[in-house]
């Protein structure tokens, strides 16, 4: 197991993420708990503090849907933690109606790639390892929903012919292509980047999005995660893990022009 890491987790209110900030907890890891609510990141901190006595745990909340919360946000962790040597993209919702932002952009796809893209690159600097420090990790957590998405680079809002699914589908796809094109673009000396599906795990999420369809333990969708996250060495930068197993991401995701493309699109709707 690798040394000590400062990890920042974001969504780790419930579900998923809060079960892995648990985990990095129980390993002795420094976890930033990040979520949209400062009460519900005050509840997780305590509880978090209640099972792991001995941790050492902070706390951010901003929402990824908007950019000015992000860029603030951004400010407010490296203010807190200094070096970054993990950023785990955990957070995501699943909308069933459609809902666009105060840029006009469609929630999910503002909330589940944009958010956690210029959180990324506002992170970098922090992250980037050299001469003392490791290579940072960037771990963007997606869906198997990804082999069915496609970017609608003409409307990625969705303005004609919505539906939630589409609208995931799509934002997990673009999870996905952005750890590939940060690991074509980082030096792997300095950052390494990885996507992931955790399964099909029983979270708010899933009973949104999927209705009653049985989940698998969150401690089983934390897994990936935390072995990402902590593993000496967990791969080849620009990997993608589906429930811990390296397995090869959709065809679209493979596609460098698409992935150029969304990047240069996500690096002008940012503003970077």
């Amino acid at each position: 197991m690798a040394s000590r890491r400062t990890v920042l987790v974001t969504g780790a209110t419930d579900g998923i993420g809060r079960q892995t900030a648990l985990e990095l907890a129980r390993q002795g890891q420094r976890v930033v708990v990040h979520g949209r609510s400062r009460v519900r990141v005050d509840e997780a901190l305590g509880q978090l503090r209640a099972q792991v006595p001995e941790c050492e745990v902070d706390g951010v909340s901003f929402d990824l849907g908007s950019f000015a919360a992000v860029r603030k946000g951004a400010q407010l962790v490296i203010e807190k933690v200094g070096a970054l040597d993990v950023l785990i993209n955990n957070a995501g919702i699943f909308a069933e109606e459609r809902v666009v932002n105060d840029a006009e952009l469609e929630a999910t796809f503002a909330v589940n790639h944009l958010g956690p893209f210029l959180l990324t690159h506002l992170l970098l600097p922090q992250l980037r390892g050299g001469a003392d420090k490791p290579p940072g990790r960037v771990i963007n957590v997606s869906s198997i929903a990804h082999t069915r998405g496609r970017i609608h680079f003409d409307d990625l809002s969705l303005s004609k012919g919505y539906t939630g699914y589409a609208a995931y589908a799509q934002s997990k796809l673009a999870n996905v292509m952005h750890a590939l094109s940060l690991a074509d673009r980082e030096p792997k000396e300095g950052l390494v980047a990885y996507a992931l599906h955790p399964g099909v795990i029983a979270t708010k999420l899933l009973r949104q999005g999927f209705g009653p369809v049985q989940g698998s333990s969150v401690g089983h969708g934390a897994k990936t995660s935390v072995v990402l996250a902590t593993a000496d060495d967990p791969g080849p930068s620009g990997s993608y893990f589906s429930e811990s197993i390296a397995t090869p991401p959709a065809k679209a995701a493979q596609d460098r022009a698409q992935r150029d493309r969304l990047w240069d699109l996500s690096m002008q709707l940012c503003g970077l």
